[in-house]
């Protein structure tokens, strides 16, 4: 089921992360299955990182145009896949509701004290970042949120941020651009 740059990738992981991963390409294929059921043949793979080409970047889909993002927590898989005719960039984030007081501090200092609780803040930029394609080479103190929708400086793309109901004790957001709310096709998946 997995690409040959995915089993490569995966090669190092050990069981648990594992497991993880190829949950997570299943739920990607699962919804990619889903919106082009008579879709001939198309793959899930790891895409080329932006920034020096080797194959550690984010979700492809090939064969079939779709953008897809996934997320990891412990005990959680989350994923959104949405056509390329209405989404051309996609983003989602899974985290634990409450963080250990460190991981809140490191936060808070990270993306400054807001009335919002810090992993929400935290979700909903991570899944800009995932959008964007760059990730954490881009500093998340430079994400400027506003209401339901979020920027880079210095890049003209602009995103809609949501926030999705899951499992108890996790927050989930997705971010996109494109057209429509309703592009998002989103959902945990447990595993």
């Amino acid at each position: 089921m997995l690409s040959q740059p995915d089993r490569l990738r995966a090669a190092g992981f050990g069981a648990d992360r594992l497991a993880e991963f190829v949950l997570g390409r299943a739920v990607i294929a699962g919804l990619v299955a889903g919106m082009f059921p008579d879709a001939g043949t198309w793959s899930v793979g790891t895409g080329k990182c932006r920034s020096c080409g080797a194959r550690h970047g984010p979700v492809e889909v090939t064969g079939v145009p779709v953008v897809a993002s996934v997320s990891y927590a412990p005990g959680l898989v989350v994923a959104a896949a949405a056509p390329t005719s209405r989404v051309s960039r996609l983003g989602i984030d899974v985290e634990p509701a409450a963080a250990d007081p460190r991981r809140t501090r490191d936060l808070q200092r990270l993306l400054g004290v807001s009335a919002e609780p810090v992993m929400q803040r935290w979700t909903r930029i991570e899944a800009v970042l995932k959008a964007d394609g760059r990730g954490l080479r881009v500093d998340p103190g430079d994400v400027r949120m506003s209401s339901g929708g979020a920027g880079i400086p210095g890049d003209p793309a602009r995103y809609r941020v949501a926030d999705v109901a899951g499992p108890a004790g996790y927050r989930i957001s997705v971010a996109w651009c494109g057209e429509g709310a309703s592009a998002v096709a989103s959902g945990p998946a447990t595993g």
